[in-house]
C-alpha cells in the first residue's frame, strides 16, 4: 500500500506568510507610542498609568514567547502559530472596543502572545527549508521585527492624526486576519516534533521578575 505524501509548499510561498505575521507583531509593538497622549486623554489615565500599554505588551511578551514556542516543538508550529495569531487577534479585538484602561491593557497583555510568533517561524523554516537557505530566511523574518517596528510609528502618526486611535487595533486586527488565512492555506505542517516539558513555575517566576525591571 502506497502513501501519498501532501505537495509542500514554495519555500518562498512560506516565507511571505511568515513575514506577514511576523509584520503584525512589530507593527502593534510600536503604533501605540504616538497614540498615548490620545489614549490618556480619551480615558482620564494619568501619564503613569498610560504606559502600562506599552509595558504589558513586552511582559506579556516575554513570558509568554518561550512557553509557546515549546508548545509549537511539542504539538505542531503551524497549529502553534495559527493559535498565536489567534489570541493577537482576540487582543486586538479587545483593544479595539475598550471603553476603559484596565481593559485596554488587559487587550494589550493578549496581544502580547504574538511574539511567539518569532520563534514558530525561525522553527517552520529550519525544519521546512534547504539548509542553504535557513540563514537567509531567518535574517528576513529578524529584519521584519525592525522595519514593522519603524513603519509602525509613521502609520500610527497618520491613524492619529486623522482618525481615532482604535483605528491601530483595527488595523492590527485586519492584518492578523490575513496571516491567519494565509497560515492556514500556505504554511505546511511540520513533520519534526520533539516532546518536552514545560515548566510552569519557572514562567510564573518570570513574570513579577520581568516587571520589577
Amino acid at each position: 500500500m502506497s502513501t501519498v505524501t501532501a505537495p509542500r509548499q514554495h519555500h518562498n510561498v512560506t516565507l511571505a506568510v511568515l513575514a506577514v505575521a511576523a509584520l503584525a507583531y512589530a507593527l502593534l509593538q510600536t503604533m501605540v507610542a504616538p497614540a498615548l497622549p490620545e489614549i490618556q486623554h480619551e480615558l482620564g489615565a494619568s501619564p503613569s498609568t498610560v504606559t502600562w500599554v506599552l509595558t504589558v505588551y513586552l511582559l506579556s511578551a516575554s513570558v509568554t514567547t518561550p512557553i509557546l514556542g515549546r508548545l509549537g516543538d511539542m504539538f505542531g508550529k503551524e497549529h502553534m502559530l495559527l493559535a498565536v495569531l489567534g489570541l493577537f487577534a482576540l487582543g486586538s479585538l479587545i483593544a479595539a472596543l475598550s471603553s476603559s484602561l484596565g481593559l485596554l491593557v488587559a487587550g494589550r497583555a493578549v496581544q502580547g502572545a504574538g511574539g511567539a510568533v518569532f520563534p514558530l517561524a525561525f522553527g517552520i523554516i529550519r525544519d521546512e527549508f534547504p539548509r542553504d537557505r535557513v540563514a537567509t530566511g531567518i535574517g528576513l523574518i529578524s529584519a521584519t521585527f525592525g522595519i514593522g517596528g519603524g513603519a509602525g510609528l509613521v502609520l500610527s502618526g497618520l491613524i492619529v492624526d486623522h482618525l481615532s486611535y482604535r483605528w491601530i487595533f483595527w488595523f492590527g486586527l485586519v492584518v492578523v486576519v490575513i496571516a491567519m488565512v494565509a497560515t492556514r492555506l500556505f504554511v505546511p505542517e511540520s513533520p519534526v516534533k520533539s516532546p518536552a516539558r514545560i515548566d510552569f513555575a519557572g514562567a510564573a517566576l518570570a513574570s513579577p521578575a520581568c516587571s520589577l525591571r
